[in-house]
């Protein structure tokens, strides 16, 4: 009778463990599996050391942490964050855009003017701005390029070679006041592979006058996985490329 009681006391308290350990169980899966999907969506101003926009600016994707980078010709920038500011393994090699220039168009002010008025350029039709992004975690992403020249008749071209079909955009015109794709950036989506490699680039429009240049302001890559994490677009609800 004493040994029935004592293994019925002993059912109840594992029983009641496994009810009270179940939500942390839970939880610790779900970070370990969202985890890696959260630290790879991550934004790059392209531009002077010091004048990245805040992270509360969204741009025309999804606020959090902006890594500054001049990224000049034939360099390689590293220890980048994602948007909570958290190290990711990624790496940017830029190679092509030969010239990073601070502007100043009076239509931008604020946190768009700190994106967009300081680029890379390249004058060169045959020699692109290129970034190269390597360790990126194999997955779907959307990628914002922003690639508006401060004068308004000048336009870029750009792609992404992981998006299917390599579709190109040309971006540029009249600020209309708020980011506008094609007129401040361009949206492509991509897959990445195995390889780790995503690799975008901004050139001259063909056809264009290649002494007009073509500019890189920076970037957003974001994971299209739907998941809140407390920086989607509006503060709050799950978000996805699909909006």
């Amino acid at each position: 009778m004493t040994r029935a009681v004592l293994r019925s006391a002993s059912a109840m308290r594992a029983a009641l463990l496994r009810i009270v350990l179940l939500p942390t169980l839970l939880a610790t899966a779900a970070l370990s599996v969202a985890a890696p999907l959260v630290s790879q969506s991550f934004n790059v101003d392209i531009g002077m050391s010091g004048n990245g926009p805040p992270s509360s600016y969204t741009a025309a994707g999804r606020a959090g942490v902006w890594n500054v980078t001049e990224a000049a010709h034939g360099t390689t920038s590293s220890g980048l964050v994602d948007l909570h500011g958290a190290s990711i393994p990624v790496t940017l090699r830029q190679i092509g855009g030969l010239d990073l220039i601070e502007g100043d168009d009076p239509a931008t002010v604020g946190a768009d003017g700190l994106l967009l008025d300081d680029f890379l350029v390249t004058y060169d039709a045959g020699l692109e701005s290129c970034v190269f992004l390597a360790e990126v975690e194999p997955g779907e992403y959307e990628v914002l390029i922003y690639a508006r020249m401060p004068e308004t008749d000048v336009d870029s071209y750009t792609d992404v070679d992981e998006e299917p079909g390599n579709p190109h955009s040309i971006v540029g015109g009249p600020w209309p006041g708020q980011h506008q794709e094609l007129v401040s950036y361009s949206r492509h989506q991509a897959t990445v592979g195995p390889s780790g490699q995503l690799n975008l680039h901004s050139g001259i429009v063909p056809a264009a006058n290649p002494a007009d240049g073509a500019a890189l302001n920076g970037l957003q890559v974001l994971r299209v996985d739907v998941f809140a994490d407390g920086f989607e677009v509006g503060g709050t609800g799950a978000w996805s490329s699909s909006r």
